[in-house]
């Protein structure tokens, strides 16, 4: 059996010594091998993943090359056992999981857009899931075959429940809905703004070089660069920004924006569908303490309103607020849990009641107001809610000690050479 795989690695030596267009042979586990690009796309899926924390994809690419062995074993030992994988069973689980990853957005059109964002596409995100399913198929038939039982017995269950119950702790949520008023300057101030905005514009109409005209006339710290922000990513942008840039992201013109900020001239060099690279000419907004004060009258006014049921919060929002991302919905956020929003708003959200309407809030572009509805969670939840994932984790568990037994026991009998990493 070794001489075998002996003159097979020696074939596969001298191939790879020829400057031929094939790709590379990366690992050779018995008669089956692992193509570089294999292995290459594996590892750009790790590296370009919004999943994983940066401790979490170092561990999965030091450990890649083991991975994919244990895969191919696995593999080996399903071929040997005669297992066959019934494709249309697992594709209906994979219906049944993007079904229930669904269920944590409002709305289709929410689900995919956030998979946009995140640089995730759907029939990727459906072929991994398949892929997970093929793998726990056939470790569970494995097993089987060996007659190796991987159930937990109730006290098992119980007493994990008992040891872990923190973990259990669901994080209060709600339906978020926010009013915003934005400090504007008064209206001289503002047209004064806007007819230097308009020079500008003419000016890179009149073929004058946008690094130059930002290091003139940009009002931000990217002006000494030539107004060059470089990549960032969609999350770290205000809500407007954001949404704007990202749906101008394959725009090669000059584009022209408002956000809280002030008055932006955009030039975009390069983006994806997490991050963007860009240019801008900031022009801020020319605020004053007079300013401020309107801004903060006009919001206790409406608030005062809704108090006195002389509007509801929805209506507000549709009428008054700045925010033209949630005005049209009557100012709902979507469903958030309390960690996701900052210290500051979270301690306003945890003293509210349903319905009811929180104090004037100082944000920072100018002042808000924020109401939850359907709140739930802050509670560890009973055993009964969660002892069918406990018995998911704890028999996953088991089928992947069992599992690493017979992979680890195989590699002993098989061939295995890594040709290069």
């Amino acid at each position: 059996m070794k001489t075998k795989y002996f003159f097979l690695s020696l074939f596969i030596i001298i191939l790879s010594a020829l400057n031929l267009k094939a790709d590379r042979i990366f690992i050779q586990v018995n008669d089956s091998i692992i193509l570089e690009s294999e292995y290459k796309e594996k590892l750009s899926l790790i590296e370009s993943s919004s999943v994983f924390n940066k401790e979490a994809a170092d561990s999965l690419k030091k450990n890649l090359t083991q991975i994919l062995i244990d895969s191919k074993i696995l593999q080996i030992l399903a071929d040997k056992d005669s297992i066959k994988v019934d494709s249309l069973l697992l594709l209906k689980e994979v219906d049944r999981r993007i079904e229930e990853l669904k269920k944590n957005f409002n709305d289709t059109i929410e689900f995919y857009d956030y998979l946009s964002k995140n640089g995730i596409n759907i029939e990727n995100l459906k072929n991994n899931y398949f892929q997970q399913a093929v793998t726990l198929y056939l470790k569970r038939q494995i097993l089987n075959k060996r007659m190796i039982r991987t159930s937990v017995n109730e006290n098992e269950l119980k007493d994990f429940y008992e040891q872990n119950k923190d973990s259990f702790y669901i994080q209060p949520s709600v339906d978020l809905y926010y009013i915003s008023i934005i400090i504007q300057p008064d209206s001289i101030k503002m047209m004064d703004l806007l007819q230097k905005f308009e020079s500008i514009i003419l000016e890179l109409k009149n073929g004058k070089d946008f690094s130059n005209l930002s290091k003139t006339y940009s009002e931000d710290k990217y002006a000494k660069k030539g107004g060059a922000v470089g990549f960032k990513k969609f999350t770290e942008l205000s809500m407007e920004l954001a949404n704007f840039l990202y749906q101008n992201r394959r725009s090669d013109t000059i584009l022209f924006t408002q956000s809280r900020e002030g008055l932006h001239i955009i030039k975009i060099i390069e983006s994806n569908d997490d991050s963007i690279n860009y240019k801008q000419i900031l022009l801020k907004l020319p605020i004053t303490r007079d300013d401020s004060l309107n801004a903060y009258d006009r919001i206790s006014l409406i608030r005062k309103d809704i108090l006195n049921k002389k509007i509801t919060f929805e209506d507000a929002a549709k009428k008054y607020s700045n925010d033209q991302w949630t005005k049209d919905r009557g100012g709902f956020v979507g469903r958030i849990t309390f960690e996701m929003v900052s210290e500051n708003i979270r301690e306003v959200l945890e003293k509210l009641k349903e319905g009811e309407v929180s104090p004037v809030v100082k944000g920072d572009f100018g002042y808000e107001l924020f109401m939850v509805k359907n709140l739930s969670g802050g509670k560890i939840s009973p055993y009964e809610d969660v002892r069918e994932l406990i018995a998911s984790v704890l028999e996953s568990k088991k089928v992947e000690e069992e599992i690493k037994k017979i992979i680890d026991k195989e590699k002993e009998k098989s061939f295995i050479k890594i040709y290069s990493e």
